[in-house]
């Protein structure tokens, strides 16, 4: 049960909120109202804390819903893939509730003032980083004062982050239009230089803006379909990508890289395969001879067959990690690199 004097004050921030959270380790629950002034309520347990939170959030949820029982389970289900009503929206950021701040973040329906609601819900969550994640994937967002400031949440909780695909997403994510400064994404290219992770973020969505530390020059290709391959920023993006794939050591690196390379390079008569000589026997079917630039044509269009197939069913089959991905796909790895090399050289 609740104390009398916590039931009185949480109906009030009810009533006189737009927005509520709740601090689980100071056990305080905090209000928003339309002025976007915070309004704290410091709760007094009677005993157990985890307990008595949950009777938090179940008035919570019968204050604002109408919901009986606590926090409706189909959300629970929903929450992740966007299929939460528009006209519910502001209602779920009145419940304290994690999973509630999570759906809002994936609706299709956000505009700048939930955008504003939904991250300052989420702040000193322990779910913070992955809503901001998930808010960085609307493109209304990108453009926001509000985005630039998920932004830089994310990247200064980068050197916090274990998990190799959340590494690459949230690099990938922060890198997007002007969302932070230049000197932030000079500093993670050079840490790119070490962990190769970062590196896969700006292959995915800075293709026509890598930086050319190297002075990497232009190519002069003839053949239409080396076209591709010819400009300065194309040369450094098969030379980063060459980089990657020598200090390759983590599948999902791997993964990510292949398909960078894959969607960059692709033909409108080669598709993806699931092995080199799949790609080889393709190319043949195509018959095309042009002379000198043989050799230059044939790795273009062996990259344009890249892809995640081509390893992902072996590192399944042998649990590769480590250096044992390079070594047990040395008859994958090294074709891709001499062709990268033959564009590059």
């Amino acid at each position: 049960m609740l104390e009398p004097e916590d039931t009185l004050k949480l109906n009030v921030l009810i009533a006189t909120s737009i927005a509520i959270r709740i601090d689980s380790y100071k056990l305080t629950v905090v209000g928003l109202n339309a002025q976007f002034k915070e309004q704290t309520i410091e709760l007094k347990p009677n005993g157990d804390s985890e307990v008595y939170l949950k009777a938090v959030k179940k008035l919570l949820v019968t204050q604002v819903l109408g919901a009986m029982g606590g926090y409706p389970s189909y959300l629970k289900r929903w929450s992740r893939m966007g299929q939460v009503e528009s006209s519910n929206l502001e209602s779920l950021l009145k419940l304290g509730e994690v999973e509630a701040v999570v759906a809002v973040a994936n609706s299709t329906n956000l505009n700048n003032e939930l955008l504003k609601l939904t991250w300052w819900c989420a702040t000193n969550t322990d779910s913070q980083a992955e809503i901001g994640r998930f808010l960085l994937t609307k493109p209304f967002v990108l453009d926001t004062s509000t985005g630039r400031e998920i932004a830089q949440y994310l990247l200064e909780f980068l050197p916090f982050v274990n998990d190799t695909e959340q590494l690459i997403d949230t690099t990938s994510l922060v890198l997007q239009g002007n969302l932070i400064e230049q000197e932030d994404k000079d500093r993670l290219w050079k840490q790119g230089q070490r962990k190769t992770a970062f590196l896969i973020g700006f292959v995915e969505r800075m293709t026509d803006n890598l930086p050319n530390e190297l002075n990497i020059q232009a190519k002069h290709f003839q053949h239409d379909d080396l076209q591709i391959v010819n400009s300065k920023q194309s040369q450094v993006f098969l030379t980063t990508l060459s980089h990657i794939l020598k200090k390759i050591n983590q599948e999902y690196v791997l993964y990510r890289a292949l398909e960078a390379l894959g969607n960059y390079m692709q033909h409108d008569k080669i598709n993806p395969q699931r092995s080199i000589n799949n790609i080889n026997t393709q190319i043949e079917s195509l018959n095309i001879a042009v002379g000198g630039e043989q050799d230059k044509i044939n790795a273009r269009l062996l990259l344009a067959g890249v892809s995640e197939q081509l390893v992902v069913s072996t590192i399944s089959a042998h649990n590769l990690t480590g250096s044992a991905i390079r070594k047990k796909l040395a008859n994958v790895l090294t074709p891709i690199q001499d062709a990268l090399k033959t564009l590059t050289a």
